[in-house]
């Protein structure tokens, strides 16, 4: 059985979500505590960095307009557990904040707070919101669902801006956020929504089929075509 490294405890806020779709998959689970190291990531089969606080956009070189509820040592944890994955090509899922982080990593920059931020944030309930995307053609998301357009939850006031280095847009918001990214050469894929909050007992009847994203991800790694590689670390400068 493969098995996927998950950043934050499974008993954390909804954290559960992201533990019991991979499981639903076929493949096992373990925590990667921030307060341990990244020796371990190298014995995963892949990762997948969840939903959480905003990025400091320190580490995309902009001062604080509008991030709130930063998490410096998870910036920090997330950063190096991206750098030891991509140095041997592991198979990676960012799900909202994890999709943020991945394309800082990669040297991109975010939308500090969205226009329309009440269209795309979660409602004061902390419930999700949902609305239109239109798909790529040849990219993951499209191979996913194959249809051209797509509804999927919302809850988050910031999105991608400037795209790191070599990363691509698979989705787009119907109101022109960028939704989903996927990395030209590694096995590095992000979606701004929550493919967890959209299956199993949390399956919505107004988005498609979340467990789908994860299904995908396994795939990838089952697929053996990201095989561990003894390589050099590709450097990024943030």
């Amino acid at each position: 059985m493969k098995t996927i490294g998950i950043v934050g405890d499974r008993q954390t806020f909804r954290n559960e979500n992201y533990y019991a779709a991979v499981e639903a998959c076929g493949a096992g689970t373990e925590t990667l505590d921030v307060y341990e190291g990244t020796g371990r990531v190298f014995e995963l089969d892949g990762i997948i960095l969840p939903g959480g606080a905003d990025v400091d956009p320190a580490l995309y070189h902009e001062g604080n307009t509008a991030s709130r509820e930063l998490n410096r040592r998870l910036d920090w944890y997330e950063l190096a557990v991206l750098s030891e994955a991509v140095k041997f090509k592991k198979p990676v899922l960012g799900i909202c904040r994890g999709h943020q982080i991945i394309n800082v990593f990669f040297g991109g920059s975010l939308i500090q707070n969205v226009e329309h931020c009440e269209k795309h944030d979660y409602k004061e309930d902390k419930s999700d919101r949902v609305h239109g995307n239109v798909v790529l053609r040849d990219t993951f998301i499209y191979d996913i669902f194959k249809e051209d357009s797509i509804v999927t939850n919302s809850a988050h006031h910031q999105a991608v801006m400037r795209l790191g280095e070599g990363m691509n847009v698979a989705q787009y918001s119907d109101d022109g956020l960028i939704e989903a990214a996927f990395h030209s050469e590694l096995p590095v894929f992000g979606v701004q929504w929550h493919p967890e909050r959209m299956c199993l007992k949390n399956k919505r009847p107004d988005t498609v089929d979340g467990i789908k994203v994860f299904e995908f991800f396994v795939s990838v790694i089952n697929s053996g075509e990201w095989k561990r590689h003894n390589t050099q670390p590709i450097e990024y400068y943030i």
